[in-house]
C-alpha cells in the first residue's frame, strides 16, 4: 500500500490576506476547517502515516466486500435499480443486492452460496429448476411449470441472472445479467452463461405482464454448473 508523503502534498494556501483562512498542507501540517458555535474556524493537525493493516480477518473482509461490489457492478443497474429497490428492508437496489451477496458469502472460503428467496413481490412464481445443459458448453437449462396462481399471466417475463460461487483473492467475483428471457408459458429456457464449467448461483424471478403488469415475484436462487 502506498501513501503520499505529506511534504509532497499541495502547499498550503492563504486566502484573504494576512487574516484569511489557511487551507492545504505544508511541513507535515494539514489545515482544514470546523464549525463551532461562533462560526467556522481553521483547524490544523499533524499528518500521520496510516499503519499498514496486517490483521488477516480485516484483510479477508475487505476482499469479500470487494468481490461483492464487483459482482453487483457487473450485474448492472438495469437489473437492481428498480426490481431490487427495498428488497432488503428500506435499502436501495445496489445496497440490497450487496446485502444479499455478503450475507451468503463464506468468511473462510469466500464462496457464495444460495441465499434464501428474495421477496420482490407477490406475483405467482412456480419453482424454477436449473440443470447443467446436456450438450452445449457454457450453457444451463431452466425449467418451470406454467401455473398462473391467483395473479399470473402466460405472458409474464422470467428474468435470469447468475453470480459465480468462487471469489478471487484479488476481489473479483464474476456475475452476469443473462440476456436470455422467457415468458411463463415457455416452460423452459436454455441459457448461455458465458463460461464453461463454472459453478453459479443462478437466480430467476417473474415480471408481470398484461393484467399483472407492475407486479414482481420472489427471486429464487439455485446452485448449478454450466456445461464443460
Amino acid at each position: 500500500m502506498f501513501y503520499k508523503d505529506p511534504y509532497m502534498l499541495e502547499q498550503a494556501k492563504l486566502s484573504g490576506g494576512l487574516l484569511g483562512r489557511v487551507s492545504g498542507s505544508i511541513g507535515g501540517i494539514i489545515f482544514g476547517g470546523a464549525r463551532t458555535k461562533t462560526g467556522k474556524v481553521v483547524t490544523a493537525r499533524e499528518w500521520v502515516m496510516p499503519s499498514e493493516i496486517t490483521d488477516t480477518d480485516v484483510l479477508e473482509q475487505r476482499i469479500i466486500f470487494a468481490c461483492a461490489v464487483h459482482a453487483v457492478r457487473y450485474l448492472g443497474a438495469t437489473l437492481w435499480t428498480e426490481d431490487f429497490n427495498r428488497a432488503i428492508g428500506q435499502l436501495p437496489g445496489f445496497h440490497s443486492m450487496m446485502s444479499i451477496i455478503l450475507k451468503s458469502t463464506d468468511r473462510v472460503t469466500r464462496d457464495f452460496s444460495e441465499p434464501p428467496d428474495t421477496p420482490l413481490g407477490n406475483l405467482h412464481a412456480p419453482e424454477v429448476v436449473f440443470t447443467t445443459h446436456s450438450v452445449t458448453a457454457g450453457m444451463i437449462t431452466a425449467t418451470w411449470d406454467g401455473g398462473l396462481g391467483l395473479n399470473g399471466t402466460d405472458a409474464d417475463v422470467l428474468e435470469f441472472f447468475g453470480i459465480e460461487v468462487v471469489g478471487s483473492p484479488l476481489g473479483v467475483r464474476g456475475a452476469v445479467n443473462w440476456i436470455d428471457t422467457a415468458v411463463r408459458s415457455d416452460l423452459s429456457m436454455d441459457i448461455a452463461t458465458g463460461g464453461s464449467g463454472i459453478d453459479w448461483i443462478a437466480a430467476a424471478y417473474f415480471q408481470g405482464a398484461g393484467t399483472a403488469e407492475g407486479l414482481l415475484s420472489r427471486c429464487q436462487w439455485h446452485a448449478v454448473t454450466s456445461m464443460v
